[in-house]
């Protein structure tokens, strides 16, 4: 079955909050357009994907994130889309000999095109609306312990998710 724009668009956004989290840069790039523009939390980066992508590679500060998208709105007008959407993004630091949970929620206010079949972000204005710090308690097995880049795992989730 044919995917539809408002599905592209939703998988879309999906796509590049799991490529932050997977620290996949070269997934995340390839959500923008070559001229995209973005304002993250107030911080206007310099337009371009390579800038977008290097603002957004400061997630490797944090040992692990994970993002949550919902509460989303799409409209698409032919090759043109905006979307409205919330996040709450937990973000895993080290601190002293243990970790803590930053989690934040979050607004994008996104505008895309439609390029040879494929939506991008065009422009993005990411507000961060509030946030907490709590502990973490880490769980044996769970995601941080996850490499992306090892063969076994980066099979499991690339037959599961890259589809």
């Amino acid at each position: 079955m044919a995917e539809t724009d408002h599905e592209a668009v939703r998988n879309l956004l999906g796509r590049y909050a799991r490529a932050v989290d997977l620290r996949d840069f070269e997934t995340v790039g390839n959500c923008f357009t070559e001229d995209a523009i973005a304002s993250y939390s107030g911080l206007t980066i310099p337009q371009g994907r390579a800038h977008i992508v290097n603002h957004i590679k400061g997630v490797e500060r944090t040992v692990h994130s994970q993002h949550f998208n919902y509460a989303m709105t799409i409209d698409v007008d032919g090759d043109t889309a905006k979307t409205l959407s919330y996040s709450i993004a937990v973000l895993i630091q080290e601190e002293g000999d243990g970790h803590s949970s930053l989690a934040r929620g979050l607004t994008y206010t996104d505008q895309l095109r439609k390029s040879n079949g494929q939506w991008q972000i065009s422009n993005r204005f990411h507000t961060a609306d509030w946030q907490w710090v709590l502990p973490a308690f880490m769980h044996p097995g769970g995601m941080w312990e996850v490499d992306p880049n090892d063969a076994k795992t980066s099979t499991i989730f690339r037959n599961v998710f890259d589809k």
